[in-house]
């Protein structure tokens, strides 16, 4: 599944030199963050009655259909059952 992952915002404060002295990067990667965990939790109840593989799958497609770097880049998460 591929899917575009959002702006990347960013800033700069250069001196009189030309030279980079700040910079600010606000990457899709943190601005998708919040709405991925919200969809996890109303995703996750509907898909429990499914084997552990296929639920852990699921969840895997739903966190990289927002962002596809995400869950190879940081392993975002670590799925157990209780």
């Amino acid at each position: 599944m591929e899917a575009p992952r959002g702006i990347l915002f960013h800033e700069y404060t250069i001196d009189k030199d030309g030279i980079v002295k700040d910079a600010n990067c606000i990457i899709p990667t943190a601005q998708n963050l919040k709405i991925i965990e919200e969809d996890l939790r109303g995703f996750v109840p509907s898909i429990l009655s499914k084997p552990k593989a296929e639920i852990v799958r699921n969840i895997e497609t739903l966190v990289r259909a927002y962002d596809p770097c995400i869950s190879c880049s940081t392993h975002i998460m670590d799925v157990k059952f209780a």
